[in-house]
């Protein structure tokens, strides 16, 4: 029979490897993530700077000190991983949008145009932004999934509109096709400022048509007596959802 004593460490062993066994996983599964945090922040220097295009995988590894095989374990080929980096590039501006919108008050066509300029600000001074979501994304993706991963603003711009016809600051007109059209000369502005051979000078001659064009949408001058406010957080304005 065996003694208490050794039955006892019999019992308690495997309990002892399980936790270590937990342990090794935890640490294995540190490793998976940084090592495609490496793959990501690479990937995004070289595709910011070279472009699709002139960025081959053998750089990326080279550069991050990893294999083709680490690569190729996270992502199916270039352009799942571009993919991947436009995702992220594309969420980092949204984000902009929203913290700008926190806490942010005045009537909603005020708002609006504020938060408009976000984008060409991203366009103008955001090198990644630029190359990656403006002028790769649309070639490399397609039109459809650019469009669908875009088209938050859209439902923004909605809600701005709708509050500030609500307001009387906007005269009374459909705010659906309106919002698209919106949408879309921000998305073409956004697109001359990124393929400018003078980003800066661009952004300043697509502003000032945008102001001319923006004028004939029937704004008032003051926000009329009795109403309020809005701040983004009441317009109900989030990262597109």
């Amino acid at each position: 029979m065996t003694p208490p004593l050794k039955k006892a460490l019999i019992v308690e062993k495997p309990q002892e490897e399980t936790q270590s066994d937990g342990k090794s996983g935890g640490r294995r599964a540190a490793h998976v993530e940084d090592t495609r945090r490496a793959i990501l922040e690479t990937a995004r220097e070289l595709f910011a700077e070279f472009g699709f295009q002139g960025t081959r995988t053998e750089e990326i590894v080279q550069r991050a000190g990893l294999t083709r095989g680490a690569l190729y374990h996270h992502f199916k080929d270039k352009e799942d991983l571009f993919r991947a980096v436009f995702d992220e590039v594309l969420s980092e501006v949204m984000g902009t949008l929203v913290r700008r919108s926190e806490g942010a008050t005045g009537d909603a066509w005020t708002l609006f145009r504020a938060n408009s300029e976000v984008y060409l600000d991203a366009a103008t001074k955001n090198q990644a932004y630029r190359q990656i979501v403006l002028v790769d994304g649309p070639a490399v993706l397609g039109w459809t999934y650019w469009s669908d991963e875009s088209d938050g603003p859209t439902k923004i711009i909605t809600k701005y509109l709708q509050g500030a016809m609500d307001e009387g600051v906007l005269e009374r007109q459909p705010v659906e096709p309106l919002a698209h059209l919106l949408s879309a000369i921000g998305v073409g502005s956004a697109f001359y400022v990124a393929h400018a051979g003078d980003p800066v000078a661009a952004r300043r001659e697509i502003s000032e048509c945008s102001e001319r064009m923006l004028e004939g949408l029937g704004i008032h001058e003051t926000t009329p007596t009795g109403s309020q406010s809005l701040t983004n957080k009441q317009l109900k304005v989030t990262g597109g959802n």
